[in-house]
């Protein structure tokens, strides 16, 4: 390995993963990232009318998320996290419906007393929940339900439309960034295996204390630097090529390099351009990658003149708005503004609305959710929507998504919509770049798993369901 070079073509978290692993090994590695920053979706933007960076879209991981806090404890970056045990869900009628697990019980019945403080839900359709979640989780039903749409498969199980709603679709909508209707059962039922029946502490929520810019561009590059890593921000690559066993990199303003090992961790509709013909022509898996759909996640930020609510965050129902988070006094021009980010997932529908519209609708439900009298004055907004924000985690999916290894030694790809297993989040991106180090590392007869293994199933949910058993790492 000592000297064999890897050029890591994206700098997001799928980049920013394989960099990580690889640079526990004598390599030498060059990540190169078109933009001016590292942390791709995970990234901010600056406006001059407020002195510190905007997060794009809020980005949240889950206890279940083990690679991303793995990457996280191996960068030094666990400060930049706050850990939240407890979940704000508030109903139409502005009630808060507290969601915290209890002390002591193990999964899956630590979030039984959190579920039954959500009075919205009425006990027939608590029951029918209960019900549809133990038919969901036994590993059979994969195979058994394969191909099947949820939003067709809640309506078998007898949910109930304000069930689905907001249960259901309050935490998949979010989760798989699709609607129900396109929603495929097995990704669904991944979403609540994994986040809430097999491990106590896996519902639990980790929230940036700083913007992620600051901790994916400044503080996990300066730690990879100090591992030899070296970074070529602004610096789109035009192509690769191979021969002589080398990949031939083409950059810049026609920057030319060759090296060992070629990784590309760019978004799927971008991927396939990166290769000259004859490498193209030996990842097969790639003429099928520009059917994966997209959908896009619409942020919607709000200064306010006075602050709504102390809690930190809070789940909406039966509304547009879908998350809010609360950042906190911040200096706006010569005052201080409250600053609030409403995200909303599959905003397909918002598409038309003008910004400053979805603004005031957004700032009305926060009034009415929160019971802010007087109502605060809105002081500015922005709204960002990313339009391939996400892929739909549809029941196509699965076979259009590629593996990390391809046919030739030294030659892998990454990013969220390769094959993990995983949606599209931070956990998968990082898993990807985990699974792309690995596939490099084989080449030089290393076959050892550089990420971490999933958190272990609970010995009740082993009894009941079977869980965990004949259960891979990733």
């Amino acid at each position: 390995m000592r000297g064999q070079r890897v050029a890591i073509v994206g700098g997001g978290l799928a980049g920013i993963a394989a960099a990580e692993a690889l640079s526990r090994f004598p390599f030498e590695i060059h990540l190169f990232e078109a933009k001016r920053s590292l942390g791709g979706r995970a990234g901010a933007y600056r406006d001059p009318e407020h002195p510190s960076l905007i997060d794009r879209c809020q980005h949240v991981a889950m206890g279940c998320c083990t690679n991303f806090l793995g990457l996280c404890r191996r960068l030094e970056l666990e400060e930049c996290f706050r850990r939240d045990t407890k979940l704000h869900f508030i109903d139409g009628d502005g009630q808060t419906h507290p969601f915290e697990a209890s002390s002591w019980l193990p999964a899956p019945i630590h979030l039984a007393s959190a579920f039954g403080r959500q009075r919205y839900l009425t006990k027939p359709d608590q029951k029918r929940i209960a019900a549809a979640l133990w038919e969901m989780a036994p590993p059979s039903a994969v195979e058994k339900y394969a191909g099947r749409k949820m939003h067709d498969w809640l309506v078998e199980q007898l949910q109930s439309e304000v069930a689905i709603r907001c249960f259901w679709e309050i935490v998949l909508v979010s989760a798989l960034g699709a609607p129900l209707s396109e929603v495929s059962f097995v990704a669904a039922r991944k979403v609540f295996v994994d986040g809430f029946l097999r491990h106590r502490k896996a519902y639990q929520i980790y929230v940036p204390r700083i913007p992620l810019q600051d901790v994916f561009d400044v503080q996990a590059a300066l730690k990879l630097e100090e591992r030899g890593v070296r970074f070529h921000r602004q610096t789109p690559v035009r192509q690769v090529a191979y021969f002589n066993s080398r990949f031939n990199v083409r950059f810049g303003s026609g920057s030319e390099a060759t090296f060992e090992n070629f990784i590309a961790a760019v978004p799927w509709h971008q991927s396939p351009k990166l290769f000259s013909p004859i490498l193209k022509n030996l990842m097969p898996k790639l003429d099928n990658v520009e059917e994966i759909e997209s959908s896009p996640i619409s942020s919607v930020h709000l200064w306010l003149d006075r602050p709504l609510t102390n809690l930190p965050h809070a789940v909406l129902l039966d509304r547009t708005s879908q998350w809010v988070f609360n950042h906190g006094a911040r200096q706006f021009k010569e005052s201080t503004g409250y600053y609030y980010q409403v995200v909303i997932s599959a905003s397909q529908d918002l598409a038309g609305m003008k910004h400053d519209e979805l603004s005031r609708l957004v700032l009305g439900e926060l009034v009415s959710a929160f019971a802010a009298q007087p109502a605060p004055y809105l002081l500015d907004y922005q709204v960002v929507t990313e339009k391939q924000a996400v892929f739909a985690a549809t029941p196509f999916l699965e076979g259009l998504r590629p593996t990390q290894e391809s046919i030739l030694p030294g030659l892998a790809l990454a990013g969220d919509w390769t094959k993990t297993g995983w949606p599209s989040t931070m956990e998968g991106a990082v898993r990807s770049g985990y699974l792309a180090a690995e596939a490099i590392l084989r080449k030089y007869d290393y076959d050892e798993p550089v990420g971490d293994s999933d958190l272990p199933v609970s010995l009740l949910s082993r009894m009941l369901w079977g869980l965990g058993k004949d259960e891979h790492r990733r």
